[in-house]
Order: C-alpha cells, then structure tokens, then sequence
C-alpha cells in the first residue's frame, strides 16, 4: 500500500520490526556517509554494507518486502510510520537529504539481498547529484544490476494528486513524531539564530508543529503531559524549548484560551529562549550554578532573541507577542520595588512557569533534575512572588498528586513510573503506574501497567516518589510514557 493514500490500520509494526527498522535506517546513513569517504574495498565500509544486508534479509523475512520511504518530514516503513526518538533524528535528517538530493522519495527491496550487489548500488547513490535528471539516470544504472530487486520510489507529499486520505495512525505514534519534530525545529530555529537570521523561517514549520500539538491536547491533554515528560539533558536548549511549548499549551487549555491564540501562544514559548543558542557550550555546560555574569551573558542572549524575532520590521500582533514574551517571561510577578504585580502579559506568565518547570526537572550539569512533585512545590512557595499564583494553581491541579512522568516506589519495594491519573478524587493517591524494576531493583523487560486502585496486596501503595537518578535512568519517564 503507498502510504500517502490510505488507511495503515493492517500495518501495525511489532516493537520488533519498529527496531529493526529503526536500525535500518541508521545503518543505512551510515553506510552512505562511509561511501563517501573509503574505496569501495575498504573493509568497513565492508563490514557496514554486510551489517546492513543482514538487517534487510531480516526485515524482508518478517514483512515479506521492505517500503523505505519519505512522506514530507516523516519516514514509513511500508505503510505504517516509523517511531523514532531523538537520537535517531539526525539520521532520519541525513537519510532524507540524501535522497531529496536525487530526486528520490525511498527505496523499495522487493526480494533480499546479497552484500556485493547492495555495496555497488550504495557507492552508486553515495555519489553527488549530478543534475535536474539524477532520477532517472539512477533508475538506468539500477536497472543494469540485473541481481538487485530494488525499486526506487520518487518523492510523494500528502497532498500528491490522486492520493485518497491523508494518512490514519495511531494517536501515540502522531503524538511522539510530532513532539521529535518541535525537536528538529528547534535545532533549526537556533542555527538560524547563530547566524543572525530569522529563526522562523526553518525547514520544519514552527506554526504547523503548534497546530499538531495542538490537536493532540484538543483529544487528550494527557498526551501532552507525557510530552511534557521527555527529557534530554545532552540536547537540554532544543528539548526545553519544545517542553516549554507543550507545557503552556496544556496551561492555555486549561484557561480556556481559543486556538488561534493559542497557536499564538506555543509559537511564543517555543521561542522565548532561544537565546540560549546564542551562548558557548561552555557556559550552558558548566558544573556550577551561573554566576552573575554568566547571567548578564544570558540575559543579552535574550535580548539579541528579541531583535531577530521582529525580523525584517514586519510588525504584526503575533510577532508582538513573541516579542513581548521572550523579553517578559524571565521577569518576575511581583515588582520587588513597588510590591506589586507588574503589567506583564498572559503570555510571559503562562511561559515563566512552563520554562521554570521544565528547567527544574531536567538534570542539569550542576545539579539532578528535581522529582516532578518536587518541583511542583519548588514553584508554590514562589506562587505571588516570582510566578503568577494563578497559572502555578492550574500546573499543580494539571499535574496531580503525583504528576505524570514521576519515578515511584511501592510499598512492595518495585520502581515505576506513574502513567495515568484518575480524574476521581478518591483516585488521587491510586494512579496507574507502569512497573519498571522489581523488589531486587531489576528491569522487567515486559509491559506491565498497574492501577494501584483496584491492585490488592504488595506493590499497591505509593510509598515515596523518587528522583530519575534512583529510578536508574534519566530518561526512563519518556520511553515508558509513550
């Protein structure tokens, strides 16, 4: 089935074809860059090209046929999309420039193959564009490789002509490959500011990336809180600006905010520190807290993020407010001059608590992350001072007792990772938990998800929430929630 005409529900992957899949297309990427840089004899260029034959004739045994392709940003697997995560996005970013640069959408392995064969066809496609008609000139010389099956597929869009719908996919597989694009987009965004360019004119649109998030909150804003919960610490600027996105979509919801503004809103927070590409690694990077001038250097940061988002002087409400936000969101509620609230925008305040939450529950190289209800009572007690007490009320009642996203341990001593709250009040303390370590401290390598209200005996109560450090994995929240 070509996947930019119809429905995927036959074309389920098991976890794991989604890996090997995955694999493919590291391995593939990698194989492509090392053809670039070794003869073709070279014995790893050798050894790659022989690991990826192996996960070919793997995938084809399991799928009988293998549909690689490109759907604008995303990446298929015959008919059904690809589940990716940050680490794999760089691939995927290589992977499909490469193939735009021919002319090519993916590639179609119509029987398995043999390494030699694989190895000619790769050195071949390694090779620059050689102009407007690389396509087809490609097409001849697969068609003289009279022992490789392969069919080369040419670039579609969802909106192709004569496509039927746009593609059907789960709710969780759209939430995860939206939320790893807001990650490309942010690492776009920041290039562009490093350059002195406009950030919003990336590749991945910004503006559409809200309006998806968006969408997903409009259907379950639990799966925006599960977003909410990916955390990166290695690629902290780029992961902060899509959490702090996410988060105040989830507070703009709650306010009952209207969708344009809303749009508004997440394009605001999503750049409100984009200054941070501005500063050398050494400074984000530091194993102490900042001090004061690495604060004055952080606050210019912010300001040169201002200039660059009024852009080229064309002044309209939205570029206003992610001026205003961007310039505001670091700025405290209370005026420590006067006692009073400052005249800041909805905006900035909703942003100062997302940014603020997020920076406080991700580990940073000065300190861990803080546990989720940690952080939610690090913000309280500056509730009317530093933030708006009334956004911080509706975080703490978005969040729960215990937040999605927290490690827990149970009274039978197992580890897990709280996956969903009960909108019942007498469930508050019960939520359901997905078991991640048994009472020996042990992974459990099957999905196992608890809810603690009608659970009896041992492994029923949550006995104390503790840090990603203790749980043994920093990002063990993000790749159980989702």
């Amino acid at each position: 089935m070509d996947p930019a005409s119809g429905d995927n529900s036959r074309s389920a992957l098991t976890p794991k074809v989604q890996a090997l899949g995955r694999q493919l297309v590291t391995q593939l990427t990698m194989v492509l860059r090392t053809s670039r840089i070794h003869d073709p004899t070279n014995n790893a260029l050798l050894i790659a090209t022989e690991n990826l034959k192996d996960t070919i004739n793997t995938l084809w045994a399991a799928l009988n046929g293998i549909r690689l392709q490109f759907v604008e940003d995303l990446v298929y697997l015959n008919d059904a999309r690809l589940r990716v995560d940050t680490s794999l996005l760089t691939h995927i970013e290589h992977l499909r420039k490469d193939f735009a640069a021919r002319g090519l959408g993916g590639l179609a392995f119509q029987r398995p193959v043999d390494t030699a064969t694989l190895r000619d066809f790769l050195v071949l496609l390694a090779k620059p564009p050689q102009g407007e008609n690389d396509f087809d000139e490609l097409k001849r010389s697969l068609s003289e490789m009279k022992e490789l099956a392969l069919e080369l597929l040419e670039q579609r869009t969802f909106a192709d002509q004569g496509s039927v719908d746009e593609i059907r996919v789960d709710k969780k597989t759209f939430a995860l490959q939206t939320y790893a694009k807001s990650v490309v987009a942010a690492k776009e965004a920041m290039k562009l500011v490093q350059s002195g360019e406009d950030p919003m004119k990336g590749r991945v649109s910004v503006t559409r990336v809200v309006q998806d998030l968006i969408d997903i909150a409009t259907e379950r804003v639990n799966f925006l809180l599960k977003l909410g919960a990916i955390k990166n610490s290695d690629e902290y600027a780029f992961n902060h600006a899509a959490n702090t996105c996410v988060l105040s979509l989830v507070i703009g919801k709650a306010l009952r905010i209207d969708r344009l503004e809303l749009v508004d809103l997440g394009t605001a927070a999503f750049f409100a520190d984009m200054g941070f590409g501005l500063l050398p690694a050494e400074v984000l990077n530091k194993p102490e807290e900042m001090s004061e001038a690495t604060r004055e250097a952080v606050r210019d940061a912010m300001m040169r993020t201002v200039r660059m988002l009024i852009g080229d002087g064309k002044i309209n409400a939205s570029v206003m407010r992610r001026t205003i936000v961007a310039y505001e969101h670091h700025l405290p509620y209370v005026d420590p001059v006067t006692g009073s609230p400052m005249e800041t925008h909805l905006f900035s305040r909703i942003v100062a608590v997302a940014d603020a939450y997020d920076a406080l529950t991700t580990r940073r190289p000065w300190r861990d992350g803080f546990p989720p209800d940690e952080a939610l009572r690090l913000l309280s007690e500056e509730s009317g001072t530093r933030f708006d007490p009334m956004i911080v009320k509706i975080l703490v009642n978005l969040m729960g007792l215990y937040p999605l996203g927290s490690s827990v341990r149970l009274d039978s001593g197992e580890i897990g990772v709280v996956y969903h709250n009960s909108n019942d009040p007498r469930f508050f303390e019960k939520p359901y938990v997905r078991v991640v370590r048994d009472a020996q401290n042990q992974p459990i390598k099957k999905t196992m998800i608890r809810n603690l209200a009608e659970h009896e005996g041992p492994g029923g109560t949550i006995v104390s929430v503790i840090t990603g450090a203790e749980a043994g994995d920093e990002g063990i929240a993000a790749s159980v929630l989702l």
